[in-house]
């Protein structure tokens, strides 16, 4: 009975609607993480789990239907206008990323027709070697650079060299002719006849004192090291297309085999590819040597002509160049980059910079403690 009555008893402690939230202490810890900016992470590559853009390829295919089409090399059969073709390091990227069921042709003996499934292995043995009639297999080496690229979210394309010599070297591989008038050309000659005067005066002066600085007033190190250039120096925008230049081919081993553009690149179009970012050569480390001079100038002699910004620093000129190709060098799937740049040290001169003071924000040398305590 006791039991009983208890239950009835009813419970103390403030009602819901008795209690005034505004009397209570407000926790404000998580108040600032409320911002408006939300934290993105950056996107680098390609995510399994976000839609991708093949989702819209039935209606492209249907959209395609009401144009005519040309004879399909496979065969007229229900397919037809429905296939995409893909080169043999597209095949293989994407069998180790589960995005498509890779198949061996069927025959007459499959009951169900779709051919028999093919492992990753598989698909390696098949297609490593692919095209060797072509003179442009893909190699293993090749694939490593290939797949290593696509997974950091850059775009890679087959170069027109990946399968022999490639295109032969056109006037955009070669700084543009000046153009000159009569004026220009007087004025120059008489130039020329000041400088070849002063000179050879120069030269003897130098002569005499050997390799040595001559005596004399030098108001700056810029004039000190204006004398000491006696080296003659490489200026790539002195070179022209010869014909000795256009019918040097290129090394088999040595040679531009991707064009890759950055992630989100602006210059890239699928209608319109646009100058890529890089351009790559693969390297084999056990098959190929150090490559020789001649083979470097053959395969610059075939890359597009691409002076530097005049607004770059000193380094990232050097570093550009007028030339640059990346030498991708695998070794047993160990890949290394490395940039070939053809630069210009003669006309980068280090001693005309303009230094900056040492010390403080005001000049001169900081101030120097006297010990602690002082």
């Amino acid at each position: 009975m006791a039991d009983a009555d208890e239950d009835v008893i009813p419970r103390s402690g403030p009602l819901l609607e008795d209690v005034d939230l505004s009397e209570e202490i407000q926790d404000f810890r998580f108040l600032g993480t409320a911002t408006g900016n939300d934290v993105k992470i950056p996107k680098r590559g390609e995510k399994d789990f976000e839609p991708h853009e093949t989702a819209l390829h039935p209606l492209f295919v249907r959209m395609g239907r009401t144009l005519s089409k040309g004879e399909d090399p496979i065969g007229d059969d229900g397919l037809r206008g429905q296939r995409m073709w893909f080169l043999p390091e597209e095949i293989i990227y994407l069998v180790e990323r589960g995005t498509i069921d890779l198949r061996w042709p069927a025959t007459g003996d499959d009951e169900d027709g779709r051919g028999l499934p093919m492992s990753l292995q598989a698909a390696y043995a098949m297609f490593l070697g692919e095209q060797q009639g072509l003179g442009g297999a893909l190699t293993f080496e090749r694939y490593s650079v290939y797949s290593g690229l696509k997974r950091a979210g850059y775009t890679v394309l087959r170069a027109a060299s990946f399968e022999g010599s490639g295109p032969p070297a056109t006037a955009n591989c070669y700084p543009p002719l000046p153009q000159r008038t009569w004026q220009a050309g007087l004025l120059s000659l008489a130039w020329l006849k000041y400088i070849f005067h002063n000179s050879e005066k120069e030269g003897h002066e130098r002569l005499d004192y050997g390799l040595g600085i001559a005596p004399g007033l030098y108001r700056s190190y810029a004039d000190i090291y204006r004398r000491l250039a006696l080296i003659p120096w490489y200026d790539p925008t002195n070179t022209q297309i010869t014909a000795a230049s256009q019918s040097s081919p290129t090394d088999g081993e040595i040679r531009v085999t991707y064009h890759v553009w950055k992630p989100g690149s602006a210059t890239f179009k699928k209608s319109d590819h646009g100058p890529p970012d890089f351009r790559i050569a693969v390297v084999d480390a056990r098959e190929t040597t150090a490559p020789s001079l001649q083979q470097l100038g053959n395969l610059m002699a075939t890359l597009p002509y691409e002076p530097p910004k005049v607004e770059d620093q000193l380094y990232q000129k050097l570093k550009h160049g007028y030339k640059n190709v990346i030498l991708a060098i695998v070794d047993q799937g160990v890949v290394s980059y490395l940039r070939i740049s053809d630069a210009a040290f003669g006309r980068e001169r280090l001693y005309e910079r303009a230094g900056r003071g040492f010390g403080g924000k005001r000049g001169g040398r900081g101030g120097r403690g006297r010990g602690r305590g002082r």
